[in-house]
This record gives structure tokens, sequence and C-alpha cells, in this order.
């Protein structure tokens, strides 16, 4: 049906943003209007393509949020509040709630130009998204905004540069000119590269100036001189030159000066992170009660407490960043990895409970982060995230505190699996081959580093046939891998696999094998007392200094061990296990007095150390000798700098819980009703779609289809929901071109997409969605899109993965 251009005519979903597009009262603003009905795909935004991405169901005001003073042209007071939740939200990195916030705000009053500068302020890392974002901005600037709005948005818009397109559109226009023109010469990649760093110094330099011209005409603006701390210190990535760290010290003190619990304490903590942290201690206290229901603000104050050694307070403040994150999780309802900073402050946390000796929860915690769902955009092995993290550090556990048996007992479960990833398959194979060896199972680790140096032996071939490859007279250098196959095709000869066309990959993935062979190579030189051999392997294989230690005085050279323990302890300032390893080596060369003098200072560190641990229970003889008793931690008062803390459990809870899946109904092509009822105890994927006439569900559709019978076979069952009415449902299964092995169903009011958050709030439409629920009815994994989700291989590789997981 063809809208009317009338304002009357609109329906819900175009108005909410809509009408400020065709308040410009320009041709560009009416047709985006009319491709909201004709020419947009189903699911995405009718305002382009910025608003696809990004949160799209609606904001709320937040109890736990820095209270702002960001005057506005808002005029309604709950508009303002969301645009001053956004901007505090800025302050504290959490980008995709400050962009809800302000899609609020636009959602109340489509015209508020400021609204549109903060969700570009939220997508700076984003370049395309943030141009799309600021442009609706300045069209909108002119039509109520203030000189200070104006200010803001004129500043940022300037440092988002040109549009990718305009750019683009002036080459065209250049090229189809018929004005002669002299020739440029053409830049090297690197000439491009430097071109494209040194526009966005200038920029960066600009957006500064911007800055202080606000101040120069809003001197009693906080937010401006809380944006330019920042930025000061942001802009040293671009080669902008901090003038002086107190310089921009004093800049913020003038901001706590008017607003003492302004969350800008957060930038003090990176001002003085990496320079002097000692100079952040104040703001380490006040930062996460700044803004306690922000999860970074909290997780902030760790990196002052590390950087000082105080890793017990670190990890106090990670976890409580970690309890902040599952509340908002839970709440938002979203998968823990489409929160920034979730992954790295879960991580840090587990490096902070090895520091301090508590492996158990070390080990839980690692083992916590490889169970969280994976999602090919923000959690897996290639883009980062929780799982890759989770696998390193579950090794970084096992490994520092020697529990070689318990390692071949992970490795064999479902957290140190096997992953398909070359390099930490590698490292995983390398490790388990240390720990075989090292506890008594020489077999099985001979076997494993024999299995290491085939795969060196065929590296090492495949590199011989690149580097001839690339000698070749005939081989046309400047061929792209797509055209050496295209090549190939033409003359009927195979195309060579990929690895032998780079000599450079091929000598990194070596270089990585050396290594960890020689790590392997390091622990069989301990079993056999060859302390020469350990230096000499520990060395190639850049071996951690506590294990080479260790392996030294296993080999019997203890004279080099409490050396080398000695340097682990001086590099690791604070740490426990490398304090335990001097003990015990000092303890064994018979120096009893300095093991003693070492043992009072780790009985202060080791204060929440699991002292059953072979590591810390082989001082057991020290303890013995002081009288400590076997509980020989000695608790320490907290610091008296620490400031108020609340209690833990009143943040959140300590792990993400999956959701219960919401009970619903739909109907069939029979006009049946359909709920949850008849799928309740075994796993299902849920398929929320928007109808054959969305080609890209049809797509999703055909993806899933010739996978059932593996989902089957899994004992999961295949389900689809439709937006459609039934009888649009029946015309379309009456008209596909195939049978569908998965039953489908039609919701024709969306109560189930609402359901499931399956909606878009802003501009009331439905949205893609794909869930897995298991047996227990919890949704174990979700991706909800502007754009379905068709990789169906990878849902069923990690739907068995995520279902065999003990629960």
């Amino acid at each position: 049906m063809k809208m009317s251009r009338s304002i009357g005519m609109l329906p819900l979903a175009a108005s909410l943003f809509g009408v400020c597009l065709l308040s410009t009262s320009r041709l560009a603003a009416a047709d985006s209007v009319e491709r909201s009905a004709e020419a947009v795909a189903a699911g995405h935004s009718y305002h382009g393509e910025a608003f696809n991405e990004g949160p799209r169901q609606a904001a709320e005001l937040l109890d736990g949020i820095a209270n702002l003073d960001f005057p506005t042209s808002a005029k309604e007071e709950r508009t303002q509040a969301f645009i001053e939740q956004g901007v505090a939200q800025l302050h504290g990195f959490w980008y995709l709630e400050a962009e809800r916030s302000f899609r609020q705000a636009a959602a109340a009053e489509p015209e508020l130009a400021i609204a549109y500068w903060g969700m570009a302020m939220a997508n700076t890392n984003n370049q395309s998204r943030a141009r799309g974002l600021i442009d609706q901005a300045m069209e909108l600037r002119e039509a109520g905004a203030s000189p200070r709005e104006k200010r803001y948005i004129e500043a940022l818009d300037r440092y988002l540069g040109p549009a990718e397109d305009s750019e683009q559109a002036t080459e065209s226009k250049e090229e189809e000119s018929d004005e002669p023109k002299r020739k440029a010469k053409p830049q090297s990649k690197e000439e491009k590269a430097q071109a494209e760093k040194d526009a966005k110094r200038k920029r960066a330099e600009r957006y500064l100036s911007d800055l202080e011209q606000i101040l120069h005409e809003f001197p009693e603006d906080i937010e401006a001189k809380a944006l330019l701390a920042v930025q000061l210190w942001m802009f040293e990535r671009e080669g902008v030159t901090m003038p002086s760290r107190y310089a921009v010290d004093a800049l913020l003190g003038d901001v706590f000066a008017a607003n003492p619990m302004h969350p800008a304490h957060h930038y003090r903590i990176h001002l003085w992170d990496r320079q002097r942290p000692q100079n952040a201690l104040e703001s380490a206290a006040l930062c996460g009660p700044s803004m306690p229901a922000v999860a970074h603000m909290w997780h902030m104050p760790g990196h002052i407490y590390s950087r000082l050694h105080r890793y017990a307070d670190a990890a106090w403040q990670q976890e409580a960043s970690a309890r902040v994150d599952h509340a908002h999780i839970s709440r938002a309802r979203l998968l823990p990895d489409q929160i920034h900073n979730f992954a790295h402050n879960n991580e840090w946390l587990t490096r902070n409970l090895i520091h301090t000796g508590r492996v158990e929860d070390a080990l839980e915690q690692a083992r916590n982060l490889v169970s969280l769902p994976q999602h090919p955009k923000y959690n897996s092995m290639k883009k980062g995230g929780s799982f890759k993290y989770g696998h390193q550090r579950l090794l970084q556990v096992l490994t520092t505190y020697g529990l070689w048996k318990e390692l071949t007992e992970e490795a064999a479960g479902p957290y140190l699996a096997v992953i398909g990833d070359a390099k930490a398959d590698r490292e995983r194979t390398a490790w388990l081959a240390v720990a075989h060896l090292l506890s008594d199972n020489r077999r099985e680790g001979r076997r494993l580093q024999r299995e290491l140096q085939t795969q060196r032996l065929k590296l090492q071939e495949s590199l011989l046939q690149a580097q001839a490859a690339e000698d070749s007279p005939a081989k046309d250098a400047s061929a792209t891998p797509e055209q050496e196959k295209a090549n190939a095709e033409e003359t009927g000869e195979s195309t060579p696999p990929a690895e032998t066309r780079s000599v450079a990959k091929l000598k990194a993935e070596l270089k990585e094998l050396n290594i960890v062979l020689a790590r392997v190579a390091a622990a069989a030189a301990a079993l056999r007392k060859d302390s020469e051999a350990v230096e000499r392997h520990a060395k190639a294989a850049k071996l951690d200094k506590i294990l080479q230690a260790c392996w030294l005085a296993q080999a019997g050279d203890l004279k080099s061990a409490a050396e080398v323990a000695a340097e682990a302890v001086k590099a690791g300032e604070g740490e426990v296990p490398p304090l335990a390893v001097l003990v015990d080596v000092l303890w064994q060369q018979g120096k009893q007095e300095e093991a003693q003098k070492r043992f009072a200072e780790l009985q202060k560190l080791a204060c929440d150390a699991d002292l059953t641990t072979p590591l810390l229970a082989r001082l057991a003889p020290v303890a013995a000798a002081l009288k400590a008793g076997e509980d020989w931690g000695i608790d320490t008062p907290p610091a008296k700098d620490l400031g108020k803390r609340p209690p833990l459990d009143q943040l959140g809870p300590f792990r993400w819980e999956p959701p219960t899946a919401p009970a619903w109904q739909a109907v069939d092509a029979e006009q049946a009703a359909v709920s949850d009822d008849r799928f309740a105890g075994k796993p299902r994927i849920l398929i929320f779609y928007l109808g054959f006439g969305c080609l890209h569900c049809v797509e999703q559709l055909k993806a899933f289809s010739p996978m059932a019978e593996q989902y089957e076979q899994a004992g999961i069952e295949l389900v689809g929901i439709s937006s459609e009415t039934v009888k649009q449902l029946q015309l379309g299964l009456e008209n596909f071109d195939q049978e569908l092995p998965l039953p489908l169903l039609a919701d024709p009011e969306q109560k189930v997409f609402k359901q499931y958050a399956c909606w878009d709030d802003f501009e009331q439409q439905p949205l893609h969605g794909t869930f897995l629920i298991d047996s227990a009815g919890k949704i174990r994994w979700q991706d909800i899109s502007h754009e379905p989700f068709t990789d169906a291989a990878f849902l069923l590789k990690e739907a068995n993965r995520l279902l065999a997981l003990p629960q």
C-alpha cells in the first residue's frame, strides 16, 4: 500500500523519528518517508542505515546514574532527564545504554537535535554510524537548538570528518568532469596511511579548540570541561601532545569543585593510570559510588590498585563491576559479551585472583568465561571476548600453580577442549604434553611432543614451497589470491593452499611452534635433571620465570632457581606465586632464616589464598618452623583510602544466569493455537521471521531447512514464528518453492515478538530474532537484529556445546 506523505497518515513506526525528517521541508526528507513504506528491508530502520545498529528497545530512567546539569532545548522534563542520563552514561563509557537514552529522548521529541548528537557521541568508534547520526543533528540544529547545543553539534560534525559516501561522490564528480586537471601522483600505501593519520590528528586538534570555544562562551559549562579533559587524554593516540597531565588534572579539579561526585573521576583514573597511579587514589575511591549503576565505573579503580600491586583491592573492584554488569544484562535481556568491557573486566579479575592465590575462584571464573554464549560478532576466538579470554586464563591458572593432573582432566572436559583455532590448539597441546610429562604419564607427553614436531616438519615443508613459489620468475607478484585462483581455474591447475602463498604467515606460525616445543623440551629437561637444557629451552620458549624457577629446582640447580625466583618476585611485586616459589627454593637451599623472612611477607599477601594448593602446601615445613599453623595467612585491615564500599551482594549476582524464556502462544496455518507447552522438556531453536515477503527471512529459512535433520539428531527442534497473519502464512507456504521441515506459526499481533524483545520500541516494528532455549526453558543463546541470523552450522555447533556444559 502506498503511504500518503501527509503527516496525519503516518503510522507510529515512521512518526517517532520520521516527523523530524519532514520538518526540514526538504524533498529528501519526504522521499525518506515514502522509502519507509516501499524500499526499506524488513527489520531495517525507516531512517537510514545508521539507525539499524544499536539499541532498539526502550530506555528507562535508572537509579544510580550521576546527577548532571546539561541544559538543552528539550520541551519535556522527562526528555531532559533522558538527555542528562545519556551524557552521564557517556562519561562511564557505557555507550550502548547512552545511545538508548538518547534514542528515547528523540522518540519523545523527534526534532531535538542534541539527541542525535548524543547518539553520535556514543558511536565515535564507528565512523560510518556516527556520521549518519550527526548528519541528522546538523539538519535539525536550526529548528530550535540553542547556541550552546549548536556548538556541541558542529564541533562533533567537524571532528568526524566527511562521510565516505560524500568522498566517493566527489571523486565520481571529478571523474565525470570534462575540465582538464593535473594527474595526481599515486600515493603509496604508507603515504596514504600517513595522510589519513595527519588528517585525523588535525581534526582532533580542531575538536579540542572547539571545546575550548564552548568554554569561552559558556565558562560555567562543567560538561565541556569534563569532555575537554578526557579528549586531551584520548587524543594522545591521535598524535596530539598533551600539554601537561597536571594541567588536565587541574581542569578536572574545576569539575569536582562544582560537583564532587561527577563521573569524571573515571577520567582522572585514565589520566594517571600508566604514569603516576597514586595521584588517582582519591578518584579510585569515588569512581564507583559516583555512578553505581555503571559497571565500568567500578572496574576503573581496579586499574589503579593493580598498578600499585594491591591485587585484592583490584579484585574487589572487578567483582563489583561483574555484578553490576550481570544485573544490567538480566534487566536489558542481553548476552554478556554485548556489554562493552565485560570480557576484559572478567579476565582481569581472573588474573588478580591468580595473583592473590585464590586458585579455586580463578578456576571457576575462567570456566565461567568459557561457558558463556559465543557469537560470531562479539564472542569468538577470532573476534575476542569471554571465550578466548576464558581459554587463556584457564591455562594460566593451571600452569602458574603447576596443577598438571588437573590440566589433563580439564583437557578431557568441555572447558579446555580442542576448539579449531590452530594457534590456540597448539598452545593447548604443548601444555598438555608438559602436564603429562610432569604427572608421570611420560608416554602420552612424548606422543604429544612428537605430534607437535610433526606439525613443525609440515610447516617447514610448506615454507620451502612458498619461498620457491615466491622466487619463481613465472609468478605474477601483483596477483591477488582471487586472481591466482581464477588463473588456476583457467589453466586447469589446482589452486595452491592459502598458507603456501604467505611466507610471512608461515614464518610466524613456525616461530610460534618452535616456542611451544621449546617449552615442552624445558619440562623434559627438568625431568632428566639437565639444568643447562632447562635454561636453554626456557630462554627459547620465553618461559614464565615462575615455571623456570620451579623446573630449575626440579633439575637440581637450586642456586639458579633462587636467582630466577628472585627476578620473578621483583617483576611480580605483591603477587603470591613468585614469592611462594622463592620461599620454597630458599628453604630447599637450607637458607631457613631468609626463607622465614620472605614467608612473613607472603603471609600478608596470602590471607585469602587457597593454602592447600600444591604450590602453597609445599611451604608447610616453613609454616611449622614459625608455628604459623595450617591456616598461616594473616588478615590485614582494609586500606584507609578505599572509601565506603557497599556489600557486593547488593550490586548484583556474581554469575550470569540464562533467563527464563517467556511463555507464548501463536497460531499455525490451520488456525490452531500452539503454545510453548508443546515443546516443553526439549531444546529448541525459535526463529522469529518477518514473513515470506522478507527476502532475507526466506534466506534464513533456506539456511536452516537443510540442517533440520542434523538439529533433530542433536535433539533440538526448529520452530518458526512469523509476524504475518494466518492468511499470509498460508499463502506463503503455498507459494514457497520447497517443503519446509519445521513448523511455522503466525503471530499477527506480534505479541510473542514483543515478549522476546524482537521489537523496535522506537519505530514500532518487528525485528528478526533467533533463540536457543534449553530443556529447562532457559534462553541459552540469542540474536536480535535488523538482519536475520543465517549461520545455521555455527548455531548447531554452539547449541551442542552449550547444552553439553554442566549445569
